[in-house]
């Protein structure tokens, strides 16, 4: 009966169920999959065995109340093509497929739901209606049709044009009044915009995407593998329709200018779902907002998939299968440290173990962990949290990062009376998280009594495949890494010439490089003595330890990165 219970969250599951194609208790470990990896129910099924492609179609068509079509064999008119933007179909994964006066007949390969049904309503101001096609056959229809998301610049016009009528004192600032704020987020050429941005964010991989308001100009940017890169700007007068159609999809209090704000959106693109964390400040010429782009399909939350060496893998899987200790990733922001500590936790998520996590704010939902977002505003701090949970029965906890004496006593506390604790640092290498916590006040013996591993991190960009060049490095670069003649051989470095498929920069995706501090007996010792992090740094260097500029060289040795990134990053 459980089982049947936890089908009925998702429909495909509940279909499946109901049509006899599934089991109450298979639904289980496909949702199980579906949360580790991110992956649709639909492929699950359908990859599985469970269900046929074209079954899954008739059911998804039966759901809809509509039919199945073959898409390659439709003759589809240049008029009905056009009847749907680009930005829009790429967006929402549709193509058309019939048009009258005020309606339009859309293919879609998935199930759309009432809210998306409103949102092509309302941007393609007509009646929509579907039919179900197999996604290759969409996603080629798609590109054959539509080759890219749209023009910007035509995007901005038909911005531009649509704002006319609510006048100019958008252009105000803070003398716009709520409801013309409200009406001009709430235009089509607005919402297509906003949607044109997200897509796009989305197809280059960023990470976060920027929009920021200054004196004469309204600034766009993407983050992507760690670098800034700026989109055509739109006219400055637009940044306020913009920034309040983001915070209308956030649920935030538009009318809100003077205080900071967060939230979280959850929308399909290219049908994909999506999550974007939202935070928007107050600045001298209007609010800057930020949003992080949390895609499941993309980041893998599997420890084996992270790409760690085989020894520190090793060593980090045998720490965290210890019944209690504190173990704690060090980086600076960015460095992918909280993907490493949500790997490490579904590990070990199961039902015989209590896992609670402290986060500010919580960027990934997993199913089985008590997830708790700190609010400082509301009083629910770190370390009220942290104290609660002590009263909540835990076996393992996770405190998003340790910021005082007072989540750093927590920390050994918990360990101490028989908890695992996570947590994260900001400092250089893994020796220096040592030094933080007695810099805090923490007693040495304290920390050696408690502390059983710190992993050091950061990422570098990786040299993109399409253009990966050799080169033989001369004695410049050598003397750069601290190597010698001898220690390269006859092995050529590789870098990016540049291309399409990377952007012109070389670089196209990331990697972690590690330093895995174990703390064994002697560097306990060391701890309870008070030695200097750089003491303690060498003697686990004598003892096996491979610092992060060691690993950063041997991904260079590999092909993997750049000399130059690895410099920069170590």
């Amino acid at each position: 009966m459980e089982g049947a219970q936890k089908t009925s969250t998702d429909p495909f599951l509940r279909m499946a169920v109901e049509q006899g194609v599934l089991t109450s208790d298979a639904a289980a470990p496909i949702e199980e999959e579906h949360e580790r990896t991110g992956k649709p129910y639909k492929a699950l099924l359908v990859d599985g065995g469970f269900v046929s492609e074209s079954a899954m179609l008739e059911m998804i068509a039966g759901y809809l109340g509509t039919r199945v079509v073959n898409l390659p064999a439709t003759d589809i008119p240049p008029d009905v093509v056009h009847s749907v933007p680009s930005a829009v179909a790429r967006m929402y994964n549709v193509v058309p497929v019939e048009t009258t006066q005020n309606s339009v007949v859309l293919a879609v390969s998935d199930l759309v739901s009432p809210q998306t049904m409103d949102e092509l309503m309302f941007v393609l101001t007509r009646d929509v209606s579907f039919v179900v096609a197999r996604e290759d056959d969409l996603r080629s229809h798609i590109n054959q049709f539509y080759p890219d998301a749209g023009d910007v610049t035509d995007m901005v016009s038909a911005m531009e044009e649509g704002l006319e009528a609510v006048g100019d004192s958008l252009g105000l600032g803070e003398l716009a009044d709520e409801k013309e704020i409200e009406t001009a987020a709430g235009t089509t050429p607005v919402i297509r915009f906003v949607n044109l941005v997200l897509y796009q964010a989305v197809n280059d991989r960023a990470s976060d995407i920027h929009f920021e308001p200054f004196e004469k100009e309204f600034q766009i940017r993407y983050r992507v593998d760690g670098a800034l890169y700026a989109m055509q700007p739109p006219p400055r007068r637009l940044a306020l329709p913009i920034i309040s159609r983001i915070k209308v999809m956030a649920g935030l209090n538009i009318a809100e200018r003077r205080l900071p704000q967060d939230g979280r959106i959850q929308v399909g693109i290219g049908g994909r779902p999506i999550d974007l964390r939202v935070s928007t400040l107050p600045t001298q010429f209007g609010e800057s907002v930020v949003l992080r782009v949390l895609d499941r399909s993309i980041v893998s939350l599997e420890l084996d998939n992270l790409g760690m060496p085989e020894d520190v893998l090793d060593g980090i899987k045998r720490d965290i299968d210890k019944p209690n200790g504190i173990v704690i990733v060090t980086g600076p922001t960015g460095s992918g440290k909280t993907t490493t500590l949500y790997s490490c936790l579904r590990r070990l998520n199961n039902v015989e173990t209590k896992i609670l996590t402290a986060e500010d704010p919580v960027e990934y939902d997993i199913d089985g962990i008590v997830q708790v977002p700190v609010n400082e505003i509301t009083g629910n701090t770190f370390a009220v949290i942290l104290r609660a949970f002590l009263r909540q029965d835990p076996d393992v906890m996770m405190m998003g990062e340790i910021r005082d004496l007072e989540t750093a006593e927590i920390a050994v506390k918990a360990s101490l009376t028989g908890h695992l604790v996570f947590s994260t640092l900001h400092t250089n290498d893994a020796s220096g998280a040592i030094a933080r916590l007695i810099d805090m006040g923490v007693e040495p013996y304290l920390i050696s009594s408690t502390l059983e591993a710190v992993l050091g991190q950061r990422l570098v960009r990786t040299i993109c495949e399409h253009c990966k060049t050799q080169y033989a490095p001369d004695d410049t670069v050598l003397g750069a890494m601290s190597l010698r003649r001898e220690d390269v051989g006859d092995r050529k470095l590789c870098y990016g010439a540049g291309c399409n498929y990377c952007n012109e920069t070389g670089y196209r995706g990331r990697k972690g490089i590690y330093e895995f501090l174990s703390v064994s007996d002697p560097i306990r010792d060391m701890i309870t003595e008070h030695k200097p992090s750089m003491l303690i740094r060498n003697r686990a260097i004598q003892m096996g330890m491979r610092t992060l500029r060691e690993d950063g060289i041997r991904n260079v040795l590999d092909g993997y990165t750049t000399v130059e990134e690895v410099l920069k990053y170590t």
